[in-house]
């Protein structure tokens, strides 16, 4: 098998329609057709189903795909990243991170790197930690800052910084930090919460609170950390964040630092194992980048 032929099978398991895919590869039918079956004879597997009207994948081909198009995607990439070392190019990396890693390590990172490699691109992508270890997978990010997460097997972790978690609540809430003794008094509060997506950031505040002997009452979820917060400031519900998710925020709030907690939040830095070889220069910068800058 070659590139081409694996590009002409993606192209025809989009139109699944020889005719439109072969017009599409710019070539005739017939060669498409010996194509995939020459394909499929170096697999020894049936990737389409040709038996009705409309040719469809088979589950082999289903999971054919997906494995090329990743390959496909890895090979457009280090094509891309040989051109710009024999140019002499620095290239670019891309950084996925959690929203209150932005509030903390991620400005002044990106200012040290700039330092070392001022020609280097760097990408940002926030999302959960769902989203940034999908994106880590497929090769889509390089790096990840994740807050509290449930690392998979395959994946190297570093440990930033650890800090305490926040109760935020409206200006006017009952609650006060010289009056407050624990989480007990806010079972009969309303809670906005972010979703639970099992990788471990809410999960482990759900940990926290169920502690306290209660299962809080949610009345709303947002992925977003600012829409999460104006709710609270809005005065629809309370909140627990860390310490770090605050800053650069100016919203009529109260705050509460729970510095009593048995559990703090923990932000690791993530990376594929398979990676860190190609990685390495850029891993090795941003280590000891991390080290040098102040824990939040």
């Amino acid at each position: 098998m070659n590139i081409e032929q694996l590009k002409n099978f993606v192209i025809l398991t989009r139109t699944l329609n020889f005719r439109s895919a072969a017009e599409k590869t710019y070539i005739a039918q017939p060669a498409l057709s010996r194509q995939i079956q020459n394909l499929e004879e170096e697999l020894n597997a049936v990737l389409f189903d040709r038996s009705k009207r409309q040719i469809v994948l088979t589950d082999a081909g289903i999971y054919f795909k997906g494995e090329i198009v990743r390959i496909l995607r890895d090979i457009e990439k280090v094509s891309e990243k040989t051109k710009q070392i024999h140019k002499g190019e620095a290239g670019s990396i891309s950084i996925g991170h959690a929203s209150s890693a932005m509030h903390s390590i991620i400005p002044p990172l990106l200012l040290e790197i700039k330092k070392r490699y001022p020609n280097l691109s760097v990408s940002l992508l926030e999302g959960s930690n769902g989203f940034i270890l999908e994106k880590l997978k497929t090769n889509e990010v390089d790096f990840g800052f994740l807050p509290n997460a449930l690392i998979p097997e395959g994946y190297e972790t570093v440990e930033v910084y650890r800090e305490n978690y926040f109760l935020i609540l409206p200006q006017n809430h009952r609650l006060n930090r010289n009056t407050f003794t624990n989480l007990t008094e806010c079972r009969d509060e309303d809670w906005i919460l972010h979703p639970q997506e099992g990788y471990g950031y809410m999960e482990r505040i759900l940990q926290i609170i169920n502690e306290f002997g209660y299962q809080p009452r949610i009345v709303h979820r947002s992925p977003n950390t600012s829409s999460v917060l104006r709710m609270v400031a809005a005065g629809l519900g309370i909140t627990m964040m860390g310490k770090s998710t605050l800053k650069g925020f100016k919203l009529n709030l109260k705050t509460i630092e729970l510095k009593n907690l048995e559990h703090q939040l923990d932000m690791k830095l993530v990376l594929r194992k398979d990676r860190k070889a190609e990685l390495d220069n850029y891993y090795t910068v941003i280590l000891e980048s991390i080290k040098q800058l102040a824990t939040p």
